[in-house]
């Protein structure tokens, strides 16, 4: 009875260990668990290289830096009836990072708690839309040959699956119909599971997603969930013959001058987390912003395709308007349109992090957060980045 107990005991011992050291994956189940503590995650949020494993995204060969005109930022704006001070809102909603472009000239330009103009900030969301930038670049190049091909044409894998009847467009749209619950105050919601699975079991993320099931028609909805980024970065991969952060840094990256070093998380499996990971300074989210201010443009050439922003950024479809989901805010293609736009829309992430592009005032505002509640701020950090440009940019 003795002997079986201790047999017990060690065979226990060894599965708990085994769990901890986890050798069938990469990722510390000690970082990941505090990845998000309040005592942590300003610190993880610049350095995300040491929680997943990532590929390194080279500075261009020939980086490009914005002239600077410093100028003060407004004083206060008003939100919801009230006046609020710029301030105490930057400090109130946990920012590391600002930047304000006007005409292409780096008027404002400030860091926050210990962070520094190379700092790499995590990019969550924002990174979807670099994905559809990269998509676009690649449909003008004529790999991705129309934007209604099913996913199945580039990803054969998908094949007989809900997903690769899925075209293009409606991938960019998040207009899909396939099932999937992204809810993050839910223990067991889809999105944790995907993240317990890719990050504590080291499966693969197309193989967590892949075999997702259709709940309804593609085109008629819009259902905001990160496993379609994940699926038109698998798209685009297999459009283009080469890994997302390749095709990133020879398309984008080296064009745009970035000028710092930064990475893309990955999962077990080598994929890019594409859906989210994606890690560069502020000064280089810029350049991302005013390559869609510039309408694609960059140093008389078209990155873009000539309509692109236009189409991306000015959907029809009464179901992307704001109140469809969120209701200060509406979709196009892989971006964010305000309320009642104003020529305005922003690449967004979750924790606060912001892309902002106003037509109107030729201002590009980025920020970057570790904002635990950058939900209920969303409203407000709309008013903010508007007072900014109108401040900045003119009435």
């Amino acid at each position: 009875m003795r002997l079986r107990y201790l047999i017990l005991l060690a065979a226990l011992v060894c599965a708990a260990l085994l769990w901890w050291f986890r050798p069938w994956t990469s990722f510390s189940p000690h970082n990941l668990n505090n990845l998000m503590h309040p005592d942590t995650r300003v610190e993880n949020f610049r350095h995300m290289d040491r929680i997943f494993p990532s590929v390194p995204m080279p500075a261009s060969d020939q980086p490009v830096s914005f002239p600077r005109a410093p100028g003060p930022l407004p004083a206060t704006f008003e939100h919801d009836g009230r006046t609020v001070s710029v301030q105490e809102f930057l400090q109130r909603s946990d920012t590391t990072g600002l930047m304000v472009l006007k005409d292409g000239v780096i008027r404002a330009e400030e860091y926050f708690q210990g962070a520094s103009e190379t700092s790499r900030f995590t990019s969550w969301s924002i990174a979807k839309t670099v994905v559809a930038t990269l998509v676009a670049i690649a449909h003008g190049e004529g790999h991705i040959r129309s934007l209604d091909d099913p996913a199945k044409t580039y990803v054969p894998a998908l094949d007989g699956k809900a997903w690769g009847e899925v075209t293009v467009r409606n991938l960019l749209r998040m207009a899909t119909g396939i099932q999937f619950e992204e809810l993050y105050d839910k223990p067991f919601s889809d999105i944790k599971l995907l993240f317990y699975r890719v990050f504590l079991i080291g499966t693969p993320v197309h193989d967590v997603i892949s075999d997702l099931p259709a709940e309804g028609p593609q085109g008629e909805r819009f259902h905001y969930i990160s496993p379609t980024t994940q699926i038109l970065a698998w798209v685009l991969a297999g459009a283009v013959g080469e890994p997302v952060s390749q095709y990133a840094h020879r398309a984008l990256w080296q064009p745009l001058g970035m000028q710092d070093d930064g990475f893309w998380n990955l999962d077990n499996d080598g994929t890019e987390l594409a859906f989210c990971c994606l890690n560069i300074s502020v000064r280089d989210y810029a350049k991302l912003g005013q390559l869609y201010l510039q309408q694609g443009q960059w140093q008389g050439r078209q990155l873009l395709p000539a309509g692109w922003v236009h189409e991306a950024t000015r959907r029809p479809e009464p179901w992307l308007a704001a109140g469809n989901g969120y209701p200060e805010r509406g979709y196009g293609y892989h971006i964010w349109v305000p309320k009642d736009p104003d020529q305005e829309y922003f690449a967004n992430g979750v924790w606060g992090q912001h892309v902002w592009i106003s037509e109107k005032h030729n201002v590009v505002i980025v920020k970057t957060s570790v904002d635990p509640d950058f939900q209920q701020h969303m409203a407000e950090a709309i008013s903010f980045l508007r007072a900014v440009s109108t401040e900045i940019g003119g009435p």
